[in-house]
């Protein structure tokens, strides 16, 4: 009875071991197609990375937009920290974004229209939208263009078109709150260093 229990661990070792010299046998071919697929979907991963980068240039250069009317600043702030505060001053003041663009030398953001209903019988509500444009400008920082559209709405629900300076004014805070929030922003990263 030993003898038959050392014969069958004895064929059990020998499978186990032709099993292990069959794996190492065949374990190279197996690493070497998993090498030949990984080397074509790098290829592949390389060519689109290209394509993709052509794409980036073409639309670098075609990315232009009319600025007609609105207000335009140089603000003292790289365009990188333009670009981050901007979204961020737009949703503290209820504006969501409908449609942006952006490269790393120009972005366009296109805000939902705001409605705000008028609070009393003498004061009128709005409802405005605004195009905004920021520009990497020379010495690190940033041109920002603001275009709104704007117009009030009365009690009954009536539009009519807000005047000219009355837009500006809008235009023009909302440039003053995007600096106000760079420059917030500029003096908090300059306390933790």
């Amino acid at each position: 009875m030993q003898l038959r229990d050392a014969e069958v661990t004895h064929q059990e070792e020998l499978r186990d071991a032709q099993a292990q010299m069959a794996e190492l046998v065949n374990g190279p071919k197996k690493d070497g197609a998993k090498i030949k697929i990984l080397e074509q979907e790098h290829r592949k991963l390389e060519g689109e990375n290209k394509w993709l980068r052509s794409q980036r240039d073409q639309m670098r250069k075609t990315l232009t937009l009319h600025q007609i009317g609105g207000q335009s600043q140089e603000l003292p702030f790289p365009f990188s920290s333009a670009s981050e505060i901007i979204e961020g001053a737009l949703t503290k003041n209820g504006y969501s974004i409908l449609s942006s663009m952006q490269t790393d030398q120009k972005a366009v953001y296109i805000t939902d229209r705001k409605t705000s209903l008028p609070p009393s019988l003498e004061l009128s509500g709005f409802r405005n939208q605004y195009l905004l444009s920021i520009e990497k400008g020379p010495s690190d920082h940033t041109i920002i263009w603001v275009r709104a559209e704007f117009e009030k709405i009365s009690k009954n629900g009536q539009m009519f078109s807000a005047q000219q300076p009355e837009v500006t004014d809008i235009e023009l805070r909302l440039i003053q709150e995007i600096h106000q929030a760079l420059s917030t922003g500029a003096a908090a990263h300059a306390r933790n260093f």
